[in-house]
C-alpha cells in the first residue's frame, strides 16, 4: 500500500506552525525593547566618580556597566545596589536619580541590557537575565564586604525580582513592576494577546521565591501599569510597601520627595544593622 503524501493545506499548517514562535518573538520584542544606542552622557554629567566596565555575560555577550562607589565617610552603608532600568532608552536617562541614590550613601553598579547602549547582542528575556547574573557577580567582585540591594524598575524589576528569585541578595526594590507580561497582554484589546507574547516575565511567580526584604514601590496614577500590579507584588512577598500619591510609571521618586527618599534610606538602614 502506498504511503499517502501530505496535501497543501496541511503543509501550509505546519509551516505556520514552524514559523509561529519566530513570529511571536518578533511582534513581542518590538513591542517590548526600545532600546537606544551609545550613550548621551556619563555619570560624571552628574557630578559622580565612575568607572565605565565591560562585563562578559554566560554567553560570551560584552555587557556595559557603570560602577559608581561610595567614597564617603561616617555616611557609607555598605551597601551596593545594583540597578536595572526600564524598557526604553539607556542608563543613561536614568543618572538624576542615580545620583540622588548614591547620595544616600551606597555604591552602585548600573548594567546596560544587550543591544542598549553600548552593549552587544539583541535583547530577549534569558538575555537580559544573563545580563543581571553578570552584574550581580560583578558588584559582589567589586565590593566583597558590601551587602548587595537588587533595584530595578518597571521591566528592570522585573529583572531584578527573577535575578532575587534565582540568586542570594541582602535586598530587593522593585518600582513601577507588572506582574507578567501575560497580565500585561491581557490589558490590550488584542484578541488572544496572551498567546501572541513570546516572554513571560513572570514577576508574581518570582517573587514568590524571593527570601530577601523587599520593598514595593508605586504610582498611585501609574499610566502604565495599575496600582492593583504593585499590590499584588506586595502581597506575594510580604514586602514593605511606598504607594505615591499622584505617582505616574516614570516619576515616583520626584512626586515622592523626601517621603520616597526617606522610605529607600529607611530601608537600607534596617539592612545596614
Amino acid at each position: 500500500m502506498r504511503g499517502r503524501t501530505l496535501g497543501p493545506t496541511v503543509l501550509l499548517i505546519l509551516g505556520v506552525l514552524a514559523i509561529f514562535p519566530l513570529i511571536t518573538r518578533s511582534i513581542t520584542n518590538s513591542m517590548l525593547f526600545h532600546p537606544s544606542l551609545g550613550q548621551s552622557r556619563n555619570p560624571g554629567a552628574v557630578g559622580l566618580g565612575f568607572s565605565t566596565l565591560t562585563l562578559a555575560a554566560e554567553d560570551g555577550t560584552a555587557i556595559e556597566a557603570w560602577w559608581i562607589p561610595y567614597r564617603g565617610t561616617a555616611e557609607d552603608r555598605g551597601i551596593t545596589v545594583v540597578t536595572f532600568h526600564g524598557n526604553a532608552g539607556t542608563m543613561a536617562d536614568r543618572l538624576e536619580h542615580t545620583r540622588l541614590l548614591h547620595d544616600l550613601g551606597v555604591s552602585i553598579l548600573t548594567v546596560e541590557y544587550r543591544g542598549y547602549g553600548n552593549s552587544e547582542g539583541s535583547p530577549s528575556e534569558d538575555g537580559l537575565a544573563m545580563d543581571a547574573r553578570a552584574g550581580l557577580a560583578e558588584a559582589r567582585r567589586r565590593a566583597p564586604a558590601n551587602k548587595v540591594v537588587i533595584h530595578g524598575r518597571s521591566l528592570g524589576g522585573a529583572v531584578g525580582t527573577r535575578l532575587a528569585a534565582t540568586e542570594p541578595a541582602d535586598g530587593l526594590i522593585v518600582e513601577s513592576t507588572f506582574t507578567s507580561l501575560a497580565d500585561m497582554a491581557a490589558r490590550t484589546a488584542i484578541p488572544l494577546a496572551r498567546r501572541l507574547i513570546a516572554y513571560d516575565f513572570d514577576s508574581l511567580a518570582h517573587m514568590r521565591a524571593v527570601t530577601a526584604p523587599v520593598l514595593v514601590v508605586h504610582g498611585e496614577q501609574d499610566e502604565l501599569i495599575p496600582l492593583s500590579m504593585g499590590e499584588a507584588l506586595r502581597d506575594a512577598a510580604g514586602a514593605e510597601w511606598l504607594a505615591i500619591p499622584g505617582g505616574l510609571h516614570n516619576d515616583t521618586w520626584v512626586v515622592g520627595g523626601a517621603i520616597y527618599w526617606q522610605k529607600l534610606a529607611s530601608f537600607f538602614g534596617a539592612l545596614d544593622r
